[in-house]
């Protein structure tokens, strides 16, 4: 029995569907080792900032570290090409370090608690550009939480910010991981 327009049409729809649901499953599962691995470095920093303020170092070393991480975990899981590694991943981390480091020299942070409230707020963005361009609805949900949490603590808890974005930032990022590993 020939399929009618109207089944086609459903047909093709469900398959788009299913294609873009498992694109985002797909991306979900790249994107949770690298969200438990920077909730571990948060939750560590941001920790160590509150405990040992005067161990400004700690930082570089840890997002160093874990760029190093990063990379390697992304190496590990990119999907077999025949083009070889995609040049423009590492165009763009460059950029935003560029663009980090300018932004900083025009308009620096007056307080450990802004440098603080910063780059949470910018990975935030992040997870919102790709939730949008990806439809994915769990990592427009993280950047909306990531967000709302890291404003929060910024101007209610300015005293003890390190010590709540150590908790509910790298906490959340842990859980975020864990959560879009369960798709």
């Amino acid at each position: 029995m020939p399929l009618t327009t109207n089944e086609a049409a459903q047909t093709l729809r469900d398959i788009a569907r299913t294609e873009r649901r498992s694109a985002n499953a797909y991306g979900y599962r790249a994107s949770s080792p690298h969200l438990i691995l920077w909730g571990l470095i948060w939750a560590a920093g941001y920790s160590l900032s509150y405990a040992r303020p005067q161990w400004g170092f700690v930082w570089p070393v840890l997002v160093s570290g874990g760029s190093i991480a990063g990379f390697w975990i992304g190496w590990r899981m990119r999907p077999v090409s025949k083009t070889g590694f995609d040049w423009r991943f590492a165009a763009t981390f460059a950029a935003i370090v560029l663009f980090v480091i300018a932004l900083f020299a025009v308009l620096p942070p007056h307080t450990d608690i802004q440098a603080g409230a910063f780059f949470p707020l910018l990975i935030s963005l992040f997870y919102a550009i790709s939730g949008i361009w990806m439809k994915a609805n769990r990592l427009l949900a993280l950047s909306v939480a990531i967000a709302a949490l890291t404003l929060f603590g910024f101007f209610e808890l300015p005293a003890q910010f390190e010590l709540w974005m150590a908790v509910v930032g790298g906490g959340g990022l842990i859980l975020g991981g864990i959560w879009l590993r369960s798709v």
